[in-house]
């Protein structure tokens, strides 16, 4: 028995008339009443009387009228349901990132998804960039959030936003009182950095800055994890050049001063597979591609 079926034994319950209820679900008499002849064959019992005057409901018929009124009512409000899941405006969105990107921008501008839509759950994992790619592959993830372009084969990648770099000192520096300072003045220092394993383009764009100013660079550490960074910067093991928003969350004694005539930055990317079937993802992409066009249009006018 389908939806069909119900509807035509709640319309003739109302009219209790073949002729009236026919004329409403736009049918001539005959099939209405083989309609529901099969509908009391299938539930091998008899839900009106029929007379040639009369059509009223059987006992059974009134007990059933209620039950295919709650049916109906289920499946509308599921059909509403799912037609708003499949606009993207309900579900789970699995996002993984690695832990690099939370001192950015990103948890503010996912903040302000949830808030916009309430009905999509955002579930997240950390975890190294090469682990993310493989889990992007395999479904396990919808989106994942990187700080290095790793051009992953079946996958895509977005730019949501670029930072820029600052110079990383211990608070008793000679050099931490300025109000910025220029990557020449660094030539003399020891550098603490990221590996280039765990942010291949962090690296590379430090050892430009470096570059560009005329020397390379003398790196005494390497370190995986931010913290570890900031903090043999903070005790006087060396510097670092990192992006902007990392001084965000950390309370060390630590000065984080803005450089002066660099142009390279630090990428925030999001990846994802092309062919992903979860709409919801689709609105975190505008979300986002949103930010971006605005982060642009803020800069380009910041230059002019």
């Amino acid at each position: 028995m389908d939806l069909r079926h119900l509807n035509y034994f709640l319309v003739l319950a109302e009219e209790l008339h073949f002729g009236r209820a026919a004329e409403r679900l736009h049918i001539s008499q005959p099939p209405l009443s083989r309609m529901i002849q099969l509908i009391e064959n299938d539930l091998g019992v008899l839900l009106f009387e029929r007379t040639k005057r009369s059509v009223i409901l059987t006992p059974a018929g009134q007990d059933f009228l209620q039950d295919a009124k709650q049916m109906i009512l289920q499946m509308q409000t599921v059909k509403k349901r799912l037609a708003i899941y499949g606009q993207g405006e309900t579900g789970t969105l699995r996002i993984g990132y690695v832990g690099a990107v939370m001192h950015s921008n990103l948890p503010a501008l996912l903040a302000e998804f949830t808030k916009s839509h309430p009905h999509i759950n955002l579930q997240f994992e950390e975890l190294p960039n090469h682990k993310l790619v493989h889990e992007l592959n395999n479904g396990t993830l919808d989106a994942a959030f990187v700080r290095t372009w790793l051009h992953p084969e079946k996958l895509e990648e977005k730019l949501i936003l670029s930072e820029k770099f600052v110079a990383v000192l211990p608070i008793t520096h000679s050099l931490s009182a300025k109000k910025k300072i220029s990557v020449q003045e660094l030539a003399n220092e020891q550098f603490i950095t990221f590996t280039r394993e765990c942010g291949p383009t962090i690296f590379d764009s430090f050892l430009v800055l470096c570059s560009n100013a005329g020397f390379t660079p003398q790196i005494s550490h390497h370190a995986s994890q931010l913290n570890s960074v900031l903090r043999l910067v903070e005790s006087g093991f060396g510097i670092s050049l990192l992006p902007e928003n990392v001084e965000n969350g950390y309370a060390l004694q630590l000065k984080f001063i803005p450089l002066e005539n660099t142009e390279e930055t630090v990428p925030l990317i999001m990846l994802n597979r092309k062919e992903n079937p979860n709409p919801a993802l689709l609105h975190l992409q505008n979300h986002l591609v949103k930010y971006s066009s605005n982060e642009k249009e803020i800069s380009e006018k910041s230059v002019i």
